[in-house]
C-alpha cells in the first residue's frame, strides 16, 4: 500500500518560494567561492557549486508545475512528466560523487543524497511519499545556502586581497617612495606622505624626482644641537642614507636605492624610524665618556696610591738611617771624646761599623708589621679598605712575599675590579713536611669576565710565591681570591744557605 501524501496551494507555493530563495543565494555564492583564496581547485569547485543551483531550479520548476493549475497536481506526478531533466540530477550526483572522493570531504555526502533523491528511479519507486524528500530538500538547501554566504562574508574580510595589501601598507610605521622614470609617483604610504609633510616638501602627483637630493640637503642643514641629539654613525650605510630629524620626537633613517619591476628601473625611498636607536646612542655616548672619565680618575687615583706608598717607604727609610746610622755615630763620637783609638778599640769599631748597611737593608725586627700598616693607610686614602685577619709569619722573607703579593693584589682590585673591600686572612699550618704559611686575598670587585685572561700582575705575583718554594692560585668564582701558600721550612732552609 502506497503512503498518501499530498500538499495545497499555499503549502506548495511556499514551498516553490523555499526554493527560488535557495537557487538565488546560491547564485551569489558561486562568484563569492570564485573569488576565493583556496586550495582547491576553485574552477572544479565553481563548477560543481553552479550545478546545485540547477538542481534546485529544476526543483523549484516541479513546483511550480503542480501549482500551475487550478486543481494541484501531484508532485510526483508532475516530476514524472519532467523526466527528461530530472536525469540531469543523476549528472549532478556523479560529478559531487567524484569530487567528494578526490577531496575527501564526506560532509558532502548528505546533499549528494538529496540530489539523488530527485532521479527518476528514486522518484518512480517512492511514488507520492516523495512530496516528503522535496520538503526536506528545500530545508536544507536553503540552510546550506544562507550558511555559505556566512562564510564567504567572513573569509572576505579574512582574505588578503589587493585593497588589503594596499591598507597594510599605508598603516605600516615605515615610509615607502616609489617613483618612475620621470620622478612621478607610483606609490606613497601614508607614513611617508606625512614625513614629506611635516618637512615641508611636496607631496603632490607632481614631479618628485627631486625627493631624494631635497632631503640630503635637510641632512646636511640640521643645526648643531640637532648633530648633537642625532648621534648615529652613517659610515656603515654609505651613501646612500641619511638621517633627517622630521620633528623633535621622530628621527628618520631614509635609504635611496633602484629596483627593477617587470623590467622597468624604479626609484625607492624607504623612511625607518630611528628614533629609539639614536635616543639609544646617545646614551651609550654619554655612558662612554663617564666610564672614560672614571678610568682616569681611578688612574690618578692608583697613582696617588703609588706616590703615598712611596712617600711611607721613603719616609721609613729615612727614619731607619737616622736610628741606625745616628746610632753608629753616636758610638764613634764617643770614642774619639775618649781618645780610644787603640788596636783594640778599633777591632770593635769594625764590625760596628761594616753592620749598618746590613742593618738598612733589614729593615728592623717590626718593618713587616709596619708596611702593612702603611699598605692599608695608603689604599684607605682612596676609599679601599683592607682587612687584616691573622698576623705575618716571623719568617722576613716570607712576610716579605706576603706583603709585596698584598701590595699588587689590592692594586689590581682596585684598578680592574673597582673594588672597595680586600679581604686579606693570614695564618699558619702544620704538615708532614712541616709548616706552612698560608694567605688568601678576595676582593668584593665585580667578578671575573668569562673569557678572564691572566696579565702581568698575577704571574708576577706568583713567581714571587714560587721563588720560595710556594704556589699561588687564583679562584675567579665570586668572590675573587687569592690563595697563598710559602712553606715556612724550606725558607728557612734558604735562609741559613743565604747566611
Amino acid at each position: 500500500m502506497t503512503m498518501q501524501i499530498s500538499l495545497i496551494l499555499p503549502q506548495i507555493v511556499a514551498l516553490d518560494v523555499v526554493f527560488a530563495l535557495a537557487a538565488c543565494l546560491q547564485t551569489i555564492h558561486v562568484p563569492l567561492i570564485a573569488s576565493r583564496r583556496s586550495s582547491y581547485n576553485r574552477k572544479v569547485i565553481c563548477a560543481y557549486e553552479a550545478s546545485l543551483v540547477l538542481h534546485l531550479v529544476i526543483s523549484a520548476l516541479i513546483l511550480f508545475a503542480s501549482s500551475g493549475s487550478y486543481l494541484v497536481a501531484p508532485l510526483d506526478v508532475c516530476a514524472r512528466a519532467m523526466g527528461g531533466a530530472l536525469w540531469l540530477n543523476a549528472v549532478i550526483f556523479a560529478y559531487g560523487v567524484v569530487l567528494m572522493v578526490r577531496y575527501r570531504r564526506p560532509v558532502m555526502l548528505a546533499e549528494l543524497l538529496l540530489v539523488a533523491a530527485v532521479t527518476p528511479p528514486v522518484v518512480f519507486a517512492m511514488g507520492s511519499a516523495w512530496t516528503v524528500v522535496l520538503i526536506a530538500e528545500g530545508a536544507f538547501f536553503l540552510f546550506r545556502s544562507i550558511a555559505a554566504l556566512l562564510m564567504d562574508v567572513r573569509n572576505r574580510q579574512e582574505d588578503i586581497t589587493m585593497f588589503s595589501t594596499i591598507e597594510t601598507i599605508n598603516v605600516i610605521p615605515v615610509g615607502i617612495l616609489y617613483l618612475d622614470p620621470r620622478g612621478r609617483p607610483l606609490l606613497m604610504n601614508r607614513c611617508m606622505r606625512k614625513n614629506l609633510v611635516e618637512l615641508h616638501m611636496p607631496t603632490d602627483l607632481g614631479d618628485m624626482s627631486g625627493t631624494w637630493n631635497d632631503l640630503r640637503k635637510l641632512s646636511m642643514q640640521m643645526p648643531e644641537s640637532s648633530r648633537n641629539r642625532v648621534r648615529i654613525n652613517l659610515d656603515r650605510f654609505g651613501e646612500a642614507r641619511v638621517v633627517v630629524e622630521v620633528s623633535p620626537a621622530e628621527i628618520r633613517l631614509f635609504v635611496h636605492d633602484d629596483v627593477m619591476i617587470s623590467g622597468r628601473l624604479f626609484e625607492r625611498i624607504i623612511g625607518l624610524d630611528v628614533t629609539e636607536y639614536a635616543h639609544a646612542h646617545d646614551r651609550l655616548a654619554q655612558a662612554n665618556h663617564l666610564l672614560e672619565l672614571a678610568g682616569q680618575e681611578l688612574q690618578a687615583q692608583i697613582e696617588e696610591v703609588k706616590k703615598v706608598a712611596d712617600n711611607a717607604a721613603y719616609l721609613r727609610m729615612r727614619a731607619r738611617v737616622h736610628d741606625v746610622i745616628g746610632q753608629r755615630l753616636s758610638i764613634l763620637h764617643r770614642y774619639l771624646e775618649e781618645g780610644r783609638l787603640d788596636d783594640e778599640s778599633l777591632e770593635q769599631i769594625d764590625p760596628l761599623l761594616r753592620s749598618i748597611a746590613a742593618d738598612l737593608r733589614s729593615g728592623g725586627g717590626t718593618e713587616p708589621a709596619e708596611q702593612l700598616g702603611d699598605i692599608v693607610h695608603a689604599f684607605g686614602l682612596v676609599s679601599v679598605q683592607i682587612d687584616v685577619e691573622g698576623e705575618l709569619p716571623n719568617d722576613a722573607r716570607v712576610a716579605a712575599a706576603f706583603l709585596q703579593i698584598i701590595r699588587e693584589a689590592s692594586t689590581n682590585a682596585t684598578k680592574h675590579a673597582q673594588a672597595h673591600q680586600v679581604h686579606v686572612r693570614l695564618w699558619q699550618e702544620g704538615t708532614e713536611d712541616g709548616a706552612v704559611a698560608r694567605m688568601t686575598v678576595s676582593n668584593d670587585g665585580a667578578p671575573a669576565p668569562v673569557s678572564y685572561r691572566e696579565g702581568t700582575g698575577i704571574p708576577g705575583m706568583r713567581h714571587v710565591a714560587q721563588n720560595l718554594g710556594g704556589s699561588l692560585e687564583v679562584h675567579t668564582a665570586p668572590p675573587f681570591t687569592l690563595t697563598v701558600s710559602i712553606p715556612l721550612a724550606s725558607n728557612a732552609t734558604v735562609q741559613r744557605r743565604s747566611s
